[in-house]
């Protein structure tokens, strides 16, 4: 079992507490994080802090997703509280006080456990304090006599109408004034505030620490650790799932770290073989499923298998008595010329391939990475991208407000429709050739890439496939 805790401002010595542990410590947690980390069976992650407001926050589905592959996720003091509240009833466990007190209704707020802080080499040197933590210090003013109970709520509301990044004790002792306490209490105010804050994330954050340390194989705390385990609980394969997974995986050649997706991207770009790959890739796919569901005999060849996998699912006509109204779809998906000069075999082979998708709005991706996976190509294509990147970075330093998202877009096509040998207003259908869903999709999958191939033509000219010399 392999524990992991996610940590920054109310834990920030936890690399220093936990060096005699088996834990790895990582920073906040963010969208993304949780899937690129690809925990296994039985692992155990702890989430105590998580970033929110300049990056998006970890999604729920990420965290189902690991409850779902048996991993035990935990949750405590900050926005790993505010999950497990909201996730407990899917498996998630949640820790500490902050927890209870949004799971029982107490806290609502999203961010009352939200603060400004230093970054990780300033070990999140704070700015600003949780409003959850100035509560607990009113509540000891409050036992010790300091303050009564209407001026502490008072002083709470004057302090949840502000924004998270304007609160503090100094904060805290400005209002007090202004509400006309005492300056002798005022003074103990702010001595107490001073002295002996209570810090309830920290304690929460500890507290997490130690069910990480007490942890055995397969159970936390004694309860079910599980989200498979809960009745009917299962993960949507949703569209944005996909995606964030596919965004999360990477390779490493050598030379560092190099996300698939854009690996992928740079293939079905520029590689000139790239839509006989994706062509047959899909034509493989489908005459595998239509082996597996439809038990038909084979066809001679794999474009027939195809076209009867497509009849089995109602997807074109036969071919044998279809009629010009029955075939008068494929006008959206074929160019003039390609109706006109192709067999209706290969027509509506084009279709099924330019039409492929997973299942509904989810491309062919996933397939086309797992195979390209398997290439020579991927180092060469993965320094490319890294080049690609040096490119923009030297643009913007000779550039002052250069940005990839202002390159015109009619220029990115145009060039794309040059290079790919076609007509601009044949463009989109193209593009569906190698996987790419419209001409949104491909201007923003070009970007990065843009002026790289636009100025070194000949570095971009890729293959998916090695030509064999004799």
């Amino acid at each position: 079992m392999t524990r992991y805790l996610f940590v920054g401002p109310s834990l920030p010595d936890a690399a220093d507490l936990l060096t005699m542990d088996d834990i790895t410590v990582l920073p906040p947690v963010e969208a993304g994080d949780l899937l690129r980390l690809a925990p296994r069976q039985g692992d155990v992650v702890g989430i105590i802090d998580g970033y929110f407001h300049h990056t998006r926050a970890v999604r729920h589905k990420e965290i189902l997703t690991l409850l779902d592959a048996g991993v035990q996720v935990l949750g405590a003091a900050g926005m790993g509280a505010l999950r497990a509240a909201e996730l407990d009833t899917f498996g998630m466990r949640g820790v500490g006080r902050i927890y209870r007190d949004y799971r029982q209704g107490r806290l609502t707020a999203d961010d009352e456990v939200a603060l400004s802080h230093g970054p990780t080499e300033e070990r999140y040197r704070p700015i600003s304090e949780p409003l959850v933590n100035i509560r607990a210090t009113l509540h000891l003013c409050l036992q010790e006599g300091v303050l009564d109970e209407s001026t502490a709520g008072q002083l709470v509301a004057d302090l949840s109408r502000r924004p998270y990044r304007m609160r503090s004790y100094p904060e805290l002792i400005r209002l007090a004034r202004e509400a006309g306490m005492p300056e002798a209490s005022v003074q103990a105010l702010q001595h107490l505030s001073a002295t002996r804050a209570v810090n309830l994330q920290r304690d929460d954050a500890l507290l997490l620490v130690q069910t990480l340390r007490t942890l055995e194989d397969g159970q936390a705390n004694g309860s079910a650790p599980y989200a498979a385990n809960q009745p009917g609980f299962t993960v949507a394969p949703t569209v944005y799932l996909h995606r964030w997974q596919l965004g999360a995986r990477g390779v490493d050649t050598g030379d560092g770290w190099t996300a698939e997706m854009s690996i992928l991207r740079m293939c079905q770009l520029f590689a000139r073989d790239y839509p006989r790959f994706y062509r047959d890739l899909v034509f493989g796919h489908l005459a595998q499923e239509c082996a597996n569901t439809c038990q038909a005999q084979q066809a001679e060849t794999t474009l027939d298998t195809v076209l009867a996998h497509a009849r089995h699912r109602s997807v074109v006509p036969d071919i044998r008595s279809a009629g010009p109204e029955d075939l008068s779809f494929l006008d959206l998906w074929l160019t003039t010329a390609e109706r006109t000069s192709r067999s209706l075999a290969d027509q509506l082979g084009t279709f099924v391939v330019r039409s492929f998708q997973l299942t509904p709005g989810v491309p062919a991706d996933t397939l086309a990475l797992d195979a390209l996976r398997r290439r020579q190509v991927i180092p060469t294509v993965a320094k490319l991208v890294a080049a690609a990147r040096s490119v923009n970075e030297h643009a913007q330093q000779i550039q002052s407000g250069f940005d990839i998202h202002t390159l015109s877009a009619d220029r990115i096509l145009s060039h794309l429709s040059e290079l790919w040998g076609v007509e601009p207003g044949t463009l989109e259908l193209h593009a569906l050739n190698r996987g790419i869903g419209s001409l949104d999709v491909l201007t923003a999958a070009a970007r990065p890439y843009h002026l790289l191939a636009k100025y070194n033509p000949d570095l971009v000219d890729l293959r998916v496939t090695p030509t064999t010399r004799t």
